[in-house]
């Protein structure tokens, strides 16, 4: 399996977020270990790209904001532009 990037391993995230997740579908979705979870998210929330919400019974789950859209939408147009180059 092919290493990925910190900002792949964002963009899936905030793809697998976008219209709200919780913890065991985001960790599965973006195919994350605990570890790697645990650091992205709190990146994520920090800078404001992901927000984490908590529902009645303690469970976090985390929706992608506008910010983290914005960051997709960025991310995809430079990605796209790459694959024309190569």
């Amino acid at each position: 399996m092919k290493k990925r990037s910190t900002p792949e391993i964002i963009a899936t995230i905030l793809e697998a977020a976008n219209g709200g997740i919780g913890k065991t579908r985001l960790l599965t979705q973006a195919n994350l270990t605990s570890a790697q979870f645990q650091k992205y998210i709190e990146l994520l929330v920090a800078k404001r790209l992901l927000a984490k919400s908590d529902d009645n019974g303690g469970r976090h789950a985390y929706r992608t904001t506008g910010l983290g859209i914005q960051y997709l939408t960025l991310y995809n147009s430079i990605k796209s532009v790459s694959y024309l180059r190569l």
